[in-house]
C-alpha cells in the first residue's frame, strides 16, 4: 500500500488552525500540550514533509500519541482528512526509523504467526472448548453461506473470548447457514496500519479473502470493529459485509431471532470509534438493546459520532498504557453520570480496555459486550 502524498499535503494547507479539533482529542485535553492536539500534529507533519523538522525517535512518539479515533475529523470545518494524515505519518516515520519499540512484538506477530498474540494461530479456536458439537460443526465445514470472522482479540484474550461463544450460539439458535475459519483465520492487518507497517497488509488480506472464498460464502459478519472496518475500507471485495450488531438486527426484523426480557437493568451504549464514527453503525445497536424487553437504555452526553474513544485505539494501549487507561476512566466517568448500572458496547478491544480500568479503579460498573446480552436474552 502507498501512501497518496499529494493528497496528504494538501491536506496541510486545508487546515484553517481554528483549533475545534482541540476540544474533540481525547489526548489532547488529557496531555495540554499543543504538540499532541491534531492542530499541532498536523504543523509538524507539514515541517517533516517539508525537511523543516528532522526525523527523530520523539517526533515518532508524538504521533504514536493518537488512538486514530476520527474525533477529529468530525467537527474539522476545513474537512481535513485528519486519520489519514496520521496513518500516513506514522507510515513515514515506520519507514525512516523503524517501528516503535512497542509495537514491535505485536506486529512481528503478525507477520509470523499471523496473530497479534505471538501464539501458535492453531491456537485461534481455544475458546470453543465448551461449544463442544457446536463449534465442531461450524468449524469444519466445506460450504456455507455466512463467514464469522472473529479477530484476534476475541480469539486470544480470556476477557472477551465470550464474543465469539455468544455469536456462535446466536447464529445458531437463528438458524443461519454459517462458518468460522479457526486456525484458518489470519489477522485482518489492522494493526499494521496503526503501527505504520502495511507492507504484509496484502499477504494476510488475499489469505483471508481466499478463505472465505473456498466456502462459497457470499457475507462475513464480524464482532469486530477494527476487522470490519479493514476488510470494508482496505479489502476492496464484493462480500456484503455487516458488523453482528447489524446481522442481529436484521434476523430480529425477520424473526427468526426471539428475545426476552431482562427486568430491572438500566444500561448506556458506548459507541466504538471503528463501528460508529468510521463505520456509519449506530442505529443497529441501539435497535438490539431496545428489542430486549425490560432494558432502559440511557443515552451519554458524548454518543453517536461525538462518542469519547475507550482509550484502546490507535495501538494507544500499547506504545502508552498508562495513558490509555486514564482515557478509559474519563469515559467510565461519562457512563456513571447516565445512572447506568451497566455499561453495553460492541467491541472486543472496547470491552477490555473499559472493564479494565474499572476493575482496577474499583470502579461499581458492570462492562459488556452487546452479545453478551443477547445471548443471555435468547428465548
Amino acid at each position: 500500500m502507498s501512501v497518496d502524498w499529494a493528497r496528504i499535503e494538501r491536506e496541510f494547507y486545508q487546515c484553517n488552525k481554528c483549533g475545534l479539533c482541540l476540544a474533540a482529542c481525547p489526548v489532547g485535553k488529557e496531555l495540554l500540550l499543543e504538540k499532541y492536539t491534531p492542530r499541532g500534529k498536523i504543523q509538524l507533519a507539514r515541517f517533516c514533509r517539508n525537511g523543516n523538522l528532522e526525523i527523530t525517535e520523539r517526533l515518532r512518539e508524538i504521533f504514536a500519541e493518537c488512538l486514530l479515533c476520527g474525533a477529529c475529523s468530525v467537527v474539522c470545518p476545513s474537512g481535513v482528512s485528519l486519520t489519514d494524515l496520521f496513518i500516513a505519518m506514522r507510515e513515514m516515520l515506520t519507514s525512516s526509523i523503524g517501528l516503535h519499540a512497542n509495537m514491535k512484538p505485536a506486529i512481528e506477530s503478525v507477520k509470523e504467526n499471523y496473530n497479534i498474540s505471538n501464539e501458535d494461530n492453531d491456537e485461534r479456536d481455544e475458546w470453543a472448548e465448551d461449544l463442544e458439537d457446536l463449534y465442531s460443526k461450524v468449524s469444519h465445514k466445506e460450504r456455507a453461506e455466512v463467514v464469522y470472522f472473529i479477530g484476534c482479540v476475541a480469539s486470544f484474550f480470556p476477557m472477551v473470548q465470550s464474543i465469539p461463544r455468544n455469536v456462535i450460539r446466536i447464529l445458531d439458535s437463528a438458524g443461519v447457514d454459517f462458518a468460522v475459519l479457526g486456525g484458518r483465520e489470519w489477522c485482518c492487518g489492522f494493526p499494521l496500519l496503526g503501527a505504520g507497517a502495511p507492507e504484509d497488509m496484502k499477504v494476510v488480506k488475499e489469505h483471508n479473502l481466499e478463505m472465505v472464498r473456498s466456502l462459497g460464502a457470499k457475507s462475513v459478519v464480524f464482532s469486530c470493529p477494527s476487522c470490519y472496518r479493514t476488510w470494508r475500507e482496505y479489502y476492496g471485495t464484493d462480500f456484503s459485509l455487516s458488523h453482528v450488531t447489524e446481522f442481529i438486527a436484521e434476523l430480529l426484523d425477520k424473526g427468526r431471532l426471539r428475545l426476552g426480557s431482562m427486568d430491572g437493568h438500566t444500561v448506556t451504549y458506548h459507541d466504538p470509534c471503528d463501528l460508529g464514527r468510521h463505520g456509519g453503525v449506530f442505529d443497529a445497536p441501539r435497535k438490539v438493546i431496545q428489542s430486549i424487553p425490560g432494558i432502559s437504555l440511557k443515552e451519554m452526553e458524548s454518543n453517536r459520532a461525538l462518542s469519547t474513544c475507550c482509550g484502546g485505539g490507535g495501538n494507544l494501549e500499547m506504545t502508552d498504557p498508562e495513558l490509555s487507561r486514564r482515557l478509559a476512566i474519563k469515559r467510565i466517568e461519562q457512563a456513571l453520570a447516565t445512572g447506568a448500572d451497566t455499561l453495553v458496547t460492541a467491541c472486543q478491544q472496547c470491552v477490555r480496555t473499559l472493564k479494565g480500568a474499572a476493575r482496577r479503579g474499583k470502579i461499581d460498573l458492570n462492562v459488556v459486550d452487546i452479545t453478551d446480552l443477547v445471548a443471555r436474552a435468547i428465548k
